[in-house]
C-alpha cells in the first residue's frame, strides 16, 4: 500500500471511529434518560411497597440516577427542557416517598428546581414535607425562607420560616440577624449571596460546587453594581439610566462580565440583572473563571 493510500485509509478510519464513538455516547445518554424517566413514573407508594425492607437502598439508587443525569447535563453545558425537569422533580419526589427523612434529595431540589427550572412551588412542596419529619433540622426552614423571599417576593411568609429556623438548636446566629434586618435585604441580592455561601458549605460534590460558585460570582458582581448605583444616587441625587453612566462618571472602570455569558443591565430602577437570567443555556456559554 502506497503512502498516499495509507493516509487516506487512516483518515477514513478516524472518521468511522469518531462516528461510532459519537453513536455509542448518544445511545448511552439516551439510555440514562429513559432509565430515569421510567423510574420516576412509578407511583411512589408502589415503589415503596415493591422495595420491601430495602427502601433506603432504593432511594439511594434513584437519587444516584438523578445526580448522574443532572451531572451529565452540567458537564455538557446542556439545560434540561421542561419535560426533563418534570422527570427530575418526579424522581426526587419519589425518593422522598421511599425515605422521607433523607436530606440529600431536598438539598438537590433546592439547588436546581427554583433556579434552573423555575419550579419554586414544587421545591417548596418537597421542603414542606421534610420539616414535618426533621423537626430539629434548621436547613429546610432556611431553604423555605430563601424561596419565599427571593423568588416569590413574599417577605412576610419568608420571615416566618426564618424565625422558626433561628429557634432550632444549632442554627447559625446570623439567622436571627437576617430575620431582624429583613429590610436591609429588600433587593434580594445580599440574601442570595448569604444563601449561596451556606449552600456551598453544605455541598461536597465538586461539580455542584463549581455550579454554585458560578452563581455566587454573578450575584457578587450584581451586588457590586447595585452598590455603585447607590453611590451615584448620593452624588447626583438621581438614579442612573444605564450602567454605562457609572463608567462615564468614573464610579466604575468598566461593566463587569457576566460569568454566564450575558450582559448586566439596570432593571426596576435600582436593581441589576443580566440578559443570561443567570442560566447556562448553551455550550458556547461556558463558565468564566473571572471573578
Amino acid at each position: 500500500m502506497t503512502r498516499v493510500n495509507t493516509s487516506i485509509f487512516l483518515v477514513i478510519l478516524i472518521i468511522i471511529t469518531s462516528y461510532c464513538c459519537s453513536e455509542i455516547y448518544t445511545f448511552h445518554t439516551k439510555q440514562k434518560d429513559d432509565t430515569l424517566s421510567q423510574l420516576a413514573l412509578i407511583p411512589g407508594p408502589i415503589a415503596k411497597a415493591g422495595s420491601l425492607e430495602f427502601t433506603g437502598v432504593a432511594s439511594d439508587y434513584l437519587l444516584l440516577q438523578t445526580l448522574t443525569y443532572l451531572g451529565q447535563k452540567l458537564m455538557n453545558r446542556e439545560a434540561p427542557n421542561k419535560e426533563q425537569w418534570q422527570i427530575v422533580y418526579k424522581a426526587l419526589k419519589q425518593v422522598t416517598v421511599l425515605d422521607p427523612r433523607f436530606l440529600d434529595p431536598y438539598v438537590l431540589a433546592e439547588m436546581t428546581l427554583p433556579w434552573e427550572a423555575g419550579m419554586v412551588r414544587e421545591a417548596n412542596e418537597l421542603l414542606e414535607k421534610i420539616i414535618k419529619v426533621r423537626t430539629n433540622d434548621h436547613r429546610p426552614y432556611f431553604f423555605l425562607w430563601y424561596n419565599y423571599f427571593y423568588f416569590l417576593k413574599d417577605p412576610g411568609t419568608a420571615a416566618k420560616y426564618l424565625k422558626q429556623a433561628a429557634k432550632i438548636p444549632g442554627a447559625p446566629d446570623f439567622y436571627a440577624t437576617l430575620a431582624a434586618r429583613s429590610s436591609f435585604y429588600g433587593k434580594q441580592t445580599e440574601a442570595g449571596i448569604v444563601f449561596l455561601k451556606v449552600m456551598l458549605s453544605e455541598t461536597q460534590d465538586p461539580t455542584r460546587k463549581e455550579f454554585l460558585l458560578l452563581r455566587l460570582h454573578a450575584l457578587e458582581k450584581i451586588s457590586f453594581l447595585e452598590h455603585k448605583i447607590q453611590d451615584y444616587k448620593k452624588l447626583y441625587n438621581s438614579l442612573p439610566q444605564s450602567l454605562e453612566q457609572l463608567v462615564e462618571k468614573g464610579l466604575i472602570s468598566q461593566i463587569p462580565d457576566d460569568p454566564y455569558g450575558g450582559t448586566f443591565y439596570i432593571v426596576d430602577k435600582e436593581q441589576v440583572y443580566s440578559t443570561s437570567k443567570l442560566v447556562l443555556s448553551s455550550p458556547d456559554k461556558a463558565p468564566s473563571k473571572k471573578k
